[in-house]
């Protein structure tokens, strides 16, 4: 039961605004984040464009290419390295998965979608975090963080040298 409610919160905080609810373009040096916390549980769930990730954008086919997707999967699912969130709030990581989005048709790139689910022992206490994507993928130039927290919903652009999100 509770996955489900978390991925009510992680919808709800899409479908409170027209600007949540858009689609994301499709732009290099840009990634996304749409992060909702709901009682001890946090979702995020991160868009990321493929050629940040691999230095390519098609769906991989060759072996260095399907090497280079499996490096920076195994990046992604340490998912306290890319989400650190408040010290404090002792949270836990309870599932992290790393997987390709569908193209469109007709379409010649591939993003890449995180999911992170977190628990947290002290929730009271969660009233941020701090990201590592920019470390981990120095061709990300910015990520556009919406949330939906007991603080309410907002939105921020994050970047290199202000890594760092208020809830």
């Amino acid at each position: 039961m509770r996955p489900l409610l978390s991925s009510l919160a992680l919808a709800a905080c899409c479908l409170q605004s027209p600007a949540l609810f858009a689609q994301h373009a499709h732009e290099h040096g840009v990634a996304h984040l749409q992060i909702a916390v709901e009682r001890g549980t946090v979702e995020a769930s991160f868009d990321l464009p493929g050629d940040d990730l691999l230095g390519f954008e098609q769906a991989p086919a060759t072996d260095a290419q399907k090497a280079a997707a499996a490096a920076a999967g195994e990046r992604l699912k340490d998912a306290a390295a890319i989400l650190s969130l408040s010290p404090a709030a002792q949270c836990t990581v309870a599932e992290a998965s790393f997987e390709a989005e569908t193209p469109e048709a007709g379409a010649e790139h591939v993003d890449f979608v995180a999911h992170y689910r977190f628990t947290c022992a002290t929730p009271a206490a969660l009233t941020g975090f701090t990201t590592g994507l920019f470390k981990a993928f120095p061709s990300i130039g910015e990520l556009a963080v919406q949330s939906q927290a007991p603080q309410g919903v907002r939105e921020q652009k994050l970047a290199a040298g202000n890594p760092e999100y208020r809830f």
